[in-house]
């Protein structure tokens, strides 16, 4: 039995106050000391909750908190999923395997819950029940092509056609379609000409996030650099440029596909306070390359040409 501080304090004062009558001054003394200073004990730690244990890493316990969490709360999906994910990373693939079917059944969860079924149905290798689980996540959302290609659980699977074609299914199906592809006319590697002919930069557009962002990178002749996003802003449904160059320059754009040319009218940076009138079109040209046509406005609100170039396909 643990001992109990409480009890020990009681017995020490009856010792006390009986000594008192019998024991010398200094025995006294020492007694009552040791009753008004008693040997301070530590306050019990703060026990963790389920979510903290997970943090932690502390998986099985935090296993047994989850277990208790949906026995009190069976309608608890975030639970259910992660007490799949600590019995699964424990080793507990039976137990595991109940609660991510049970998560499964929760729609925001159903596509992760139902590839982690895949993963543990893998490791038990029943290898036909993981592949089709795994058509089954993708057809429920699931779009982590990186993750199906390299995650340990599945390696066995990775031999079969049918798991290489989910994969590539994956890297296809959630790729951004319609306005999102205005600009793919600029994508490529790209050498830039001046109206003379002079080479004055170049530059590499390339796709990001699946599509949903162009992302360019530019180097002048003199070795200075810029980058800009380009993407579709969900909020007004409006094609946005964010530049910025390695001297602090900042230019921002809003622009729509007008005549097959994208055309962007904003503003840049000039400094504290101070900005200017911008114009940008980027306008394909029938022989494949690109025309960048940049304007910038004055204080009379008169427009004139800043840059005129001409993206060519850079030769492999």
């Amino acid at each position: 039995m643990r001992f109990s501080f409480t009890r020990s304090s009681s017995a020490a004062a009856v010792f006390v106050a009986l000594s008192l009558c019998t024991a010398c001054s200094t025995t006294q003394n020492a007694a009552v000391a040791e009753v008004r200073e008693p040997t301070p004990v530590a306050a019990p730690a703060a026990k963790l909750d389920a979510d903290q244990l997970f943090a932690a890493q502390r998986w099985a316990e935090a296993a047994d908190a989850y277990r208790a969490r949906v026995a009190a709360k069976p309608d608890d999906g975030a639970a259910w999923y992660r007490l799949g994910y600590c019995l699964h990373i424990t080793g507990h693939l039976d137990e595991a395997i109940e609660a991510h079917t049970k998560a499964a059944t929760f729609p925001a969860l159903r596509a992760a819950a139902t590839y982690n079924l895949a993963c543990a149905k893998a490791l038990k290798g029943e290898k036909d029940v993981a592949l089709a689980e795994l058509e089954h996540a993708v057809a429920a959302g699931f779009n982590d092509a990186n993750m199906l290609a390299t995650d340990t659980d599945l390696a066995t699977l990775r031999p079969y056609s049918r798991f290489q074609q989910l994969v590539e299914l994956v890297k296809t199906s959630g790729e951004a379609t319609g306005k999102n592809r205005e600009l793919d006319f600029w994508l490529g590697d790209w050498d830039v000409f001046d109206v003379a002919g002079t080479q004055v930069g170049k530059s590499s557009i390339t796709k990001a996030e699946r599509g949903r962002m162009i992302h360019e990178s530019w180097t002048d002749a003199t070795g200075r650099t810029g980058q800009s996003m380009n993407f579709v802003d969900a909020f007004d449904g409006a094609w946005k440029q964010e530049w910025v160059d390695d001297k602090g320059g900042v230019s921002h754009y809003s622009g729509e596909l007008r005549d097959g040319a994208m055309c962007f009218v904003g503003f840049s940076t000039m400094g504290p306070n101070t900005r200017i009138g911008s114009r940008c079109t980027f306008t394909p040209n029938p022989d494949g390359s690109v025309r960048q046509f940049i304007e910038t406005q004055d204080a009379q609100g008169n427009w004139s040409s800043a840059f005129d170039g001409k993206y060519v396909r850079r030769r492999k």
